[in-house]
C-alpha cells in the first residue's frame, strides 16, 4: 500500500510540476520574458495606468510592447505586430512631452494613459499572461517582443514629421479620409480600398432599439403634432394629434466609404461619432430600418475607420507583405525611420 501512495505521489509531481517546466524551458523561454535595466541613454514615457490611478514612468520600448500585447491580438502575423509596433511608438512619442508633444490632456503630467478611447490601451505582462493563458503566454510575450524589438526606435513620418498614426479594429471594406470623420483633412490619412480590407472580417452586428428607448437614449423627440380634418355639420374641423413621425431616422451625410457623418434621429441632428458613443456602437458605417415600434441598426467594421485597420493589416501579412508595406498601404506618403537619427 506504501508503495502505491509514493507511486502516486511521484506521478502527480511529474505531471503538475515537471512536465509544464520541460515544456516551458522547450520553448527556450522564461515564463516572463525579463524587463531590461532602465539605461541612462534610454527614453522613458509617463504612463497614467487607469485601474490603479497613478503615474509610472517606464522604458519606452517596454511601454511598446504592453500596448501592442493590449491592441492587437497576438495571434496575428508577425509583420502586423511589426506594423502596430511602429503605429504605437509614433503615436507615444507624438504625445511626449520630451520631443515637444501636449502629453495627455485628460491625465495632467502624464505623457499617454491607458484608456484606448484616449490614447492606447496597456497591459502589464501578468495580464498579458492571464489573457492568453499559461501555456500560450510564453509563445505569445516572446511573439511581441521580437516584433517591438525589430522595430525598436522605428516611427512613421510624413514630410520629416511624426504622423497621427491613427488605427482601428476593422475597416468593414475601406478606410476613410481623415476628413471625413474628424474635422482635419491630413494628406497621409487617405481612405484605401483593396482587396486587403475585402478579406478581412466584416464585424457585422445588428442593434434594436425601441422608439422609446431612443428618445431617453438621445434625449430627442420622434413624435410630431399631426392634424387630420374631419366634416361636422358641414364644417372642416382640425384636429390635432401627436404621432410617431412617418420618417423617425434619416442619414444626412455619409463619406465615400459609408461611414455616417450627420444622421437625424426624431427632432436632432447628430454626427455619427456622436451617435455611436450615446448608443455604444462598434462603427459608424450602418444601415437603418424601421420595423414597427423599434429600429434596426446593422453596423459593418469596428473602430472609428481612419488610418490602419489592424484586421486588415493581418490579412496584409498574411498575404506576405512586410510591416513597412503595411505601413504605407494605410498612412499614404510616409517613411519609416529611426527617430533617433
Amino acid at each position: 500500500m506504501g508503495q502505491w501512495i509514493i507511486v502516486c505521489v511521484g506521478f502527480c509531481v511529474l505531471v503538475v510540476i515537471v512536465i509544464p517546466s520541460i515544456i516551458v524551458r522547450g520553448c527556450g523561454l522564461t515564463t516572463s520574458p525579463p524587463t531590461p535595466p532602465l539605461s541612462s541613454d534610454e527614453d522613458t514615457v509617463k504612463v497614467f495606468v487607469v485601474p490603479s490611478n497613478e503615474i509610472q514612468e517606464m522604458p519606452l520600448e517596454e511601454y511598446i510592447k504592453g500596448v501592442v500585447a493590449a491592441e492587437m491580438p497576438a495571434s496575428f502575423g508577425i509583420e502586423a505586430l511589426k506594423a502596430q509596433a511602429v503605429a504605437a511608438r509614433t503615436f507615444a512619442l507624438k504625445k511626449m512631452t520630451a520631443f515637444g508633444g501636449t502629453g495627455c490632456t485628460a491625465n495632467p503630467g502624464a505623457d499617454v494613459c491607458t484608456d484606448h478611447t484616449h490614447c492606447q490601451a496597456w497591459i502589464s505582462q501578468d495580464e498579458l499572461r492571464e489573457r492568453v493563458g499559461y501555456i500560450n503566454y510564453p509563445i505569445y510575450a516572446r511573439k511581441i517582443q521580437d516584433a517591438v524589438n525589430s522595430t525598436r526606435g522605428l516611427v512613421t513620418v510624413y514630410q520629416g514629421n511624426l504622423i497621427e498614426a491613427c488605427y482601428h479594429a476593422a475597416s468593414g471594406g475601406a478606410t476613410d479620409n481623415s476628413e471625413e470623420v474628424w474635422s482635419n483633412p491630413l494628406p497621409y490619412l487617405r481612405g484605401v480600398s483593396t482587396e486587403f480590407e475585402a478579406k478581412e472580417p466584416d464585424f457585422r452586428k445588428e442593434f434594436r432599439f425601441t422608439m422609446d428607448d431612443l428618445e431617453k437614449k438621445l434625449d430627442t423627440s420622434l413624435k410630431e403634432q399631426k392634424a387630420t380634418t374631419y366634416k361636422v355639420a358641414g364644417k372642416d374641423v382640425q384636429v390635432i394629434s401627436t404621432e410617431r413621425m412617418d420618417k423617425p431616422i434619416e442619414i444626412l451625410a455619409a463619406s465615400k466609404a459609408g461611414r455616417v457623418k450627420e444622421i437625424r434621429i426624431g427632432n436632432k441632428v447628430f454626427s455619427g461619432y456622436t451617435l455611436r458613443t450615446l448608443l455604444g456602437l462598434p462603427s459608424t458605417k450602418m444601415t437603418y430600418r424601421v420595423v414597427g415600434n423599434e429600429i434596426l441598426i446593422v453596423t459593418t467594421g469596428y473602430g472609428h475607420g481612419v488610418g490602419m485597420s489592424q484586421y486588415g493589416a493581418n490579412v496584409m501579412a498574411e498575404a506576405g507583405k512586410s510591416f513597412e508595406e503595411i505601413l504605407k498601404h494605410y498612412y499614404q506618403g510616409i517613411e519609416v525611420v529611426s527617430y533617433t537619427e
